[in-house]
């Protein structure tokens, strides 16, 4: 798990918003709240790694192999990238109906392309990568991907996660990214 402390400074060109319309605003103050922050971040952490895992035991088909290769490869989420993915979900959905049942679906999706992408680009050994990376995507965005199992690990951890960066995350922090947000 990384800390949330130093919150990375955008430039121009990555800057987290250029624009506002009302229901942006709207969003930004519903949604970045302490509590729901500390919800999706702990929920985009857990569903990167289960994904993680996942793709790495299905390459190698080893309990063993699988914990040796997630180790070596070594990969994070940052913090910072949950933020802004889950920043992205809020803005590209404006009907607060539909974004409020759908936003855990949605941040399950952006985690697990993440990781997706991360292992690819980091797994110089995949054979078939292109193939196996279209599956992979075709199965997420169908929401076909999260077995029984990943969804128990994933309920399995969430307390102990959420605990973490219920501690890590500040009523200070949120200020400061929503500062960052709406003051670039």
């Amino acid at each position: 798990m990384k800390d949330l402390k130093n919150f990375a400074t955008f430039k121009n060109h990555e800057s987290i918003i250029n624009y506002f319309s009302e229901d942006s605003i709207e969003s930004i103050n519903r949604y970045f709240k302490r509590g729901n922050l500390v919800d999706s971040v702990t929920k985009y952490e857990l569903y990167y790694h289960i994904s993680l895992s996942s793709y790495v035991f299905e390459t190698l088909l080893d309990l063993e192999e699988t914990v040796k290769k997630v180790q070596e490869l070594n990969l994070q989420v940052s913090p910072h990238k949950a933020l802004f993915d889950i920043y992205n979900l809020i803005l590209q959905n404006t009907n607060k109906e539909a974004l409020d049942k759908d936003l855990e679906v949605k941040i399950r999706k952006a985690a697990a392309l993440q990781a997706l992408d991360d292992f690819i680009k980091a797994d110089k050994e995949l054979i078939g990568a292109k193939y196996y990376e279209l599956q992979k995507k075709e199965n997420i965005n169908n929401d076909k991907f999260f077995s029984e199992n990943m969804k128990y690990n994933f309920e399995s951890n969430y307390q102990r996660t959420f605990e973490h960066y219920n501690l890590v995350i500040t009523d200070q922090f949120v200020q400061d990214v929503k500062n960052k947000i709406l003051n670039p």
